[in-house]
Order: structure tokens, then sequence, then C-alpha cells
């Protein structure tokens, strides 16, 4: 059977961390010819990572001593979302050649990226700026600084480049600043250099436009990569780009035109598949925006991006095992991320696991107390174990408490309410719900079983009418009306939602049987 490239991958990895390991260790190993490795930096530039991985792996394996060649490898395997692996890379580098500038500095990015920030900063403290002789060193020491989180320390440097520097390749960096210090008239003072950056590099162009739209600046950045496109064509990243933005922007046939150009020029990159999971998404389609988020995951497994689509389209599709497990990969990479913990909990949840929702959920609250969507979660784990309904209460009235128009806590506790007997009470808390959200389907059909539960027809008609128009594919609305119409004599109607009734619970039977 023949063994995958990235099992070699993996296998080099192992041999360069080997304690004491030297090149005579693989003298059984026939060597690769010399290969242009400033080209193969050019291609990984470019994007063309598929391109260049089996020959600088071929290359790395019969020269497992060239800092270089380790380096090259480091960066592809960052490219590729592959984080881990390009951290031990890097550390091998510098184990080899302590003198790189570059290799620090991309050891402190990735060191950041995988959680340990604290290192990482003090990984980049140490790099004396009179080391970074290059103009690009200087460049990509001041964004990994940026990165980390201090933009005077990151200005300081960017300021220190030449103003050809400062308005073309440190153009993207200087905006990010600028937006991170809140400097608006500054941000503003440079929109000529951005528009002519934007006319005559694409790759600054591109560059901008993902610091817009980090910073949730999606028009701006629409605009911009507009503006590049016509003279860039068939840059890659400019077409996927666009399309993510123009996602965001809710323009979605435009979007799909521009990710099938990309696709066509790269057929099987992760961020095209990425792009075109959030297209498939924001049309709905559930199911195939997660086959596109599983072959991006397949090619970046270590993305986080990437695996909060997987876990939130997973929950979207009904596919809760999926959910559970891309939240549990992405806990193992950032142990520690509220956010994380969150998907985790809410993931668990819809899957049914209580006991690991509500240790999530649990931890996520001492994080981040006072967060609606904390008590909540947390306390519809609590009611889905009836024996903390009480429990379950508490966190709905401190949802409440949080905020007094939150409509699903409300809803939460009338149900259970409902489940005790509460009558009244419970009426009360749904007729309450509704004035918040009288577009609530479900909060309506639950409000209307308890008024035919007392006999109020009139007021059941109405509202679980409003109710089956709002989701005429809810079975126990159907099997409510039916109930109604027999009772206030209409057997006609009450014949046809019973039918109704049958024939979607008839479906759905059929589509969860194995």
């Amino acid at each position: 059977m023949f063994r995958s490239r990235a099992f070699y991958g993996q296998l080099l990895l192992i041999y360069l961390l080997l304690p004491g390991f030297s090149k005579p260790a693989l003298s059984q190993t026939k060597p690769s010819g010399n290969i242009n490795l400033s080209h193969i930096e050019t291609s990984i530039d470019r994007g063309k990572l598929q391109e260049v991985e089996t020959p600088l792996i071929d290359y790395a394996i019969a020269h497992p001593n060239d800092a270089r060649a380790l380096e090259l490898l480091g960066k592809l395997r960052y490219r590729q979302h592959r984080l881990e692996e390009a951290q031990s890379l890097y550390q091998r580098v510098l184990v080899l050649n302590p003198s790189l500038t570059r290799a620090k500095i991309n050891l402190g990015r990735l060191t950041y990226e995988l959680g340990q920030r604290e290192q990482a900063r003090r990984l980049l403290a140490e790099i004396d700026i009179t080391s970074a002789v290059k103009l690009d060193d200087r460049l990509a020491l001041a964004k990994a600084l940026v990165l980390t989180g201090e933009f005077q320390k990151g200005l300081a440097v960017a300021e220190s480049l030449p103003i050809s520097v400062r308005n073309g390749a440190a153009l993207p960096l200087r905006v990010a600043i600028f937006i991170g210090l809140g400097q608006r008239q500054r941000l503003v003072d440079l929109a000529p250099s951005i528009r002519r950056a934007a006319v005559s590099n694409a790759q600054v162009a591109a560059e901008v436009a993902e610091v817009f739209q980090a910073a949730g600046m999606f028009r701006e950045a629409g605009d911009l990569l507009r503006l590049a496109l016509p003279r860039a064509p068939n840059n890659f990243r400019l077409l996927v780009l666009l399309g993510q933005i123009e996602v965001h922007l809710g323009n979605l046939v435009d979007a799909r035109r521009h990710l099938n150009r990309a696709v066509k020029l790269e057929p099987n990159e992760a961020t095209s598949l990425f792009a075109f999971g959030l297209l498939e998404s924001a049309e709905r389609n559930y199911e195939a925006a997660l086959s596109n988020f599983k072959q991006a995951h397949a090619l970046a497994s270590d993305s986080t991006p990437i695996l909060v689509q997987l876990v939130v389209n997973a929950m979207r599709a009904n596919r809760t095992q999926i959910a559970v497990d891309a939240a549990n990969k992405l806990l193992q990479l950032k142990p520690d991320d509220s956010e994380f913990l969150y998907l985790l909990g809410a993931a668990s949840l819809q899957h049914g696991s209580l006991t690991a929702a509500q240790n999530a959920l649990e931890r996520y609250t001492v994080q981040r107390p006072d967060d609606p969507r904390a008590c909540l979660a947390l306390g519809i784990t609590f009611a889905r174990q009836h024996e903390k309904n009480e429990q379950a209460k508490r966190q709905f009235e401190k949802c409440l408490k949080l905020d007094p128009t939150n409509v699903e806590a409300r809803y939460q506790m009338g149900l259970i309410l409902k489940s005790e007997g509460d009558v009244e009470k419970a009426i009360s808390m749904f007729e309450e719900a509704t004035r918040g959200d009288s577009q609530h389907a479900n909060v309506l059909r639950d409000l209307g079983s308890l008024y035919l539960q007392t006999g109020a027809e009139l007021k059941a008609r109405e509202v679980l009418e409003r109710a089956v128009a709002l989701n005429a594919e809810d079975p126990e609305t159907h099997f409510l009306l039916s109930r109604l119409y027999n009772l206030i004599g209409e057997s006609s109607l009450a014949k046809q939602h019973l039918a109704l009734f049958q024939k979607i619970k008839g479906q759905r039977e059929k589509l969860s049987s194995p």
C-alpha cells in the first residue's frame, strides 16, 4: 500500500526531533538533487502549496540539517494551518542556526497562535531590532508584535521603515495598527495611499482587505477588492477574499461567481472551500456547507476558523457527533478558549451529552459570568435533567436579570412551569414571551396547548393558527389544531390537520431510522 506524502512529512518530523539526531542517521536515504529554495519560497508565497510540498519534503529528508529547507517546510506547514508541526520545525531550525531572525519571528507568531501568549511575547521581546537588518525581517517583526497586541512597539518598528515600504508592503500593517489604536484620522489620511496600492499591488490590496474584514469593515474591504480585481482578474486570493466579503454583505450571486472563478484556478484549496462553505451556509444549505468545511478541514486540520464553522454548521444540519468532535478538537488546540468551551457545551447539549455540556458550560460561566448565552444554555442543560429543575430556574432567572427582554429564557422558564403543572404561571410566562416576540412559533404553540387545557378555545385558535402559519412543518402544532377543531365542531379542518400531523411525523421517523 502506498503511503501518503503527509505520512512521510510526519515521519520526517519525528526523525528531526529525536535527541542527538544527526545526518548519518539517514545514511540509507538516497539523496535528492539540489532544488531552488528561493523558487520554493516564492511558490509558497503565491499559495502553490501542493506544487512544492513533495519536492521540498524529499529535499528535507535527504538534507535534514539544512536549516533553510526546514524553515521553508515550517512556512509551508504554517500556510497549511498545521501549526504544531510548523512550530516544531522552527524550533529545530533554531537549534541548527540560532541566528536566523525570521525563524525566531515566525516561532513567536506560531507560539501565540497556539495559545501560548506570554511565551510568544517573551520570544519576540528577545529579538534585537538591530539584528533585523533586512527590511522584510523588520516588517515581519512589526507584524508579529501587532499580532500579540503590542501595537505601540509594532508601530515604532513600522515607522522606522523607508517611506516606500511604509506605503507599500507595510501599508496593511499600518492600517491594522491605526484601527487597533483607534486612530481613525490617521486611517483617513492613509486612504489615498490605500487606493493607489490597491490598483498597483494585488498582494497589498488583499492584505488591507483582510485587515478591514477582521475589523468588521466589510463594505470598505469589498470596495477595495473591486478596485484591485480588474488589474489582477485571475488572482486567486483576491477572488476568494471578495467572495467571502460578498457573503457577509449578502451579495450571494456575486459571491458564487467569484468563488467559481477561484476554484477553476485552484481546485483543491482550503481557503476557497472555506469560502464556499460560508456561502452555502448563508443560503441555508447546511449539508452542502458542512461538506465544504469537512473538505477544508482535511486540508488544514488545525485551522480554528474552519473548525468553528464545522461545529456551527454541523449543529444546524443536526449532525451532532461531528459538531462535538470538532468542538473537542478546538479545545485541544486552545484548552482555555472561552468561545470554544461554549461551542463544546452547546454541541454536547444538542447531542444529548448532558454531563459534558454541563461541565463545559460551567467552566464557561466562570470565565464569562455575565454572558446571557451561558445561563440560557446551562439552564436548558439542567432542565433536560428533571431532578435539576430548581437549578435550571435559577439560571433562567439570572438570564432575565441580565436582560429582562430575553424571550428564550422566559420561554424555557414557562416550559418548566408547564412540566410542573403550574399552568397559571406558565401561561403568564408564555404570554409575556409572545409580547417580546410575536413571531416565536414554539411559544405560540405551547401557549395554545395550555389554552386548550384550560378550556380557552378561542384564544387557543388564535395562537395556534399563528403558530402553524409561522412553522407549517411542526407536527405537534397540527396535532393540537386537530384537537381544537374537533372540540369546536370543525371536523373537516380537524381531519386535514390530523393527516398533516401523521404525514410529517412519518417523514421524520423515516429520516431518523437507520
